[in-house]
């Protein structure tokens, strides 16, 4: 069978990605196969994703996390023989944050009533994408810290009471975007209601307030880091009743005044190591650490991260 160049191919890719950076996902479902063939493999070990999966609806989710404000194809080729075609490509992503992440993809892609639509998209870029994007969940966590009010602000800094200081949690359910898909919508809002009553219920117990709750995720905040040591462990319980790995980030710093200044760097450290966190982990900050010392606590092996936004690296200590 004969092998040949094809334009047409590379005009479909690349209508696929300006679709994937403008968040048009009516334009990236119709771009793809919707037959249980379909793959979509990315990078991270769990997300090799097919069509009973919600794959465009997770991959256009993804585009708006990220922050992608268009894709541009430094380089590219397509073949065709005969219905089945392919593409390969080295693809730069520019961010609305003024970064840019190159990385190399490769697509199948098949003919389907008369137009070609794509199959399978394999995706390399050499890291994890947490690396590389600056964590996707780190954009969720700051969703959740953008969003905030001024009554939510007033919370945190009723929360420090006279002493200045506050211990702040934030939670973030692993693999969300999957689970929801395969759950369906109804069962999935009554999973996370369930998860967010049990969240706020340990943090009422252990003496703090529940700021927000934004997706899946939430933000606590506590007058004392035992406090939020107790209601970390207590939220792991429950959620691994429920079937959920999440990941969990506690520092504890200055009361952030209430105003213009709020989002310091208090909020942004306690948001940044929950992103950092594995699933079904508690990460704690060096200095809620070496606060909780006098309390009977257990802590793994300390290591060492950068955090997005934040200079030097960071001493991170798991609460076990």
């Amino acid at each position: 069978m004969e092998i040949v160049r094809s334009p047409e191919i590379e005009a479909v890719v690349r209508r696929l990605w300006s679709a994937f950076g403008s968040g048009s996902g009516s334009t990236f479902a119709n771009l793809t196969s919707r037959h249980p063939a379909a793959r979509f493999i990315l990078a991270a070990d769990d997300l090799w994703l097919d069509s009973s999966d919600g794959t465009v609806e997770y991959m256009t989710e993804r585009g708006r996390l990220i922050g992608v404000a268009r894709i541009e194809q430094n380089r590219s080729e397509a073949w065709q023989a005969g219905e089945v075609g392919w593409f390969a490509a080295e693809i730069t992503s520019h961010l609305v944050n003024g970064e840019s992440v190159t990385f190399r993809q490769t697509a199948v892609l098949v003919i389907e009533d008369g137009v070609w639509h794509v199959i399978q998209i394999h995706t390399s870029q050499g890291v994890p994408p947490e690396q590389t994007f600056g964590d996707s969940i780190a954009a969720a966590l700051d969703e959740l810290v953008n969003s905030l009010t001024e009554s939510h602000r007033v919370k945190i800094a009723a929360a420090a009471g006279s002493t200045g200081l506050v211990t702040l949690m934030f939670t973030d359910v692993e693999d969300s975007t999957r689970m929801a898909a395969e759950r369906g919508d109804t069962e999935w809002v009554a999973l996370m209601q369930n998860h967010f009553e049990a969240i706020g219920r340990s943090v009422t117990v252990s003496g703090g307030t529940v700021v927000k709750t934004l997706g899946d995720g939430a933000m606590a905040a506590f007058s004392t880091p035992r406090g939020a040591a107790e209601s970390a462990i207590a939220i792991q319980h429950s959620s691994g009743d429920q079937g959920l790995r999440v990941r969990i980030g506690i520092h504890t710093g200055e009361a952030v005044a209430v105003g213009s200044d709020y989002a310091g760097t208090t909020v942004a450290k306690a948001a940044r190591i929950a992103s950092a966190a594995d699933g079904g982990e508690v990460l704690l900050s060096s200095t809620t650490r070496e606060l909780l010392a006098p309390y009977d606590f257990r802590f793994g092996d300390e290591r060492t991260a950068e955090l997005k936004g934040l200079p030097g690296t960071h001493r991170l200590i798991p609460l076990l």
